[in-house]
């Protein structure tokens, strides 16, 4: 359980240093689409090289898709009737008119992203002890997490929130992986259902498809094709190697 608290912690920091790096670093459109491009690389190797291999050794191929597309409704449905799941993700699709009035949607984006960081706390338990799982899927979340913490703070910096609150905020929505990877842990260690276990990956792998496709589909059709299709494919790279080099 301790190790699963401190890979919370450390997707927090992450988020963190995203967010505070608002305050010194100015990201162009394009050097921001690339690091967001790369996250959403690590997020789909984590679900195609370790969560789907692994919810394949007790679910028929049926089922694996069912898991996922439940997951990948469930990101869907929220970003489509309530608010964006991800601020990372969503970056091209926030314009200058959403961003002024982040005031009058603040509450249902934290909401969103609230549930999104506790997803990816109990994803963070969902190794079962395998190292080679554990690191790259660790290694995916803190990749994500930074332009995570960026895109939430700079929205807020934008709307003209002060520094103290923009971190206030972040660090209470980003607790939440925290706070999935206690729940992850408990229910993974309760004696579960292996065949229970495994649909739950199934279902955070749809979960993170969506992200990462959400994030790179719309820079993809309408500005930096080639650095959206390089960066994605070192996300992706990254995970490999980390899984092949721990397993």
């Amino acid at each position: 359980m301790e190790n699963n608290i401190i890979r919370g912690f450390l997707a927090l920091i992450s988020a963190l240093s995203g967010a505070g790096s608002t305050f010194f670093i100015k990201l162009n459109h394009k050097k921001l689409c690339s690091l967001i491009s790369f996250s959403a690389g690590a997020l789909l190797g984590a679900a195609l090289f370790v969560l789907v291999p692994e919810a394949s050794e007790k679910l028929a191929i049926i089922q694996i898709l069912i898991g996922v597309l439940s997951g990948y409704l469930l990101f869907w449905f929220i970003s489509k009737y309530f608010s964006h799941i991800c601020p990372a993700c969503s970056a091209s699709h926030f314009d200058e008119k959403t961003t002024h009035k982040f005031s009058e949607i603040v509450l249902t984006l934290i909401t969103a992203l609230s549930i999104h960081s506790l997803l990816d706390g109990i994803a963070l338990s969902t190794g079962n002890g395998i190292h080679s799982q554990n690191e790259s899927i660790l290694a995916a979340i803190l990749t994500h997490k930074f332009p995570e913490g960026l895109a939430l703070a700079s929205l807020m910096f934008s709307s003209s929130y002060p520094k103290q609150k923009i971190i206030l905020y972040v660090t209470l929505v980003e607790s939440t992986t925290i706070i999935g990877s206690i729940i992850g842990t408990y229910l993974f260690q309760t004696g579960i259902s292996p065949v229970i276990t495994s649909v739950i990956m199934a279902h955070i792998a749809g979960g993170f498809i969506f992200l990462s496709l959400h994030a790179v589909l719309g820079e993809m059709l309408k500005n930096h094709t080639r650095l959206v299709i390089f960066s994605l494919s070192l996300g992706l790279l990254l995970i490999l190697g980390v899984h092949l080099i721990f397993s």
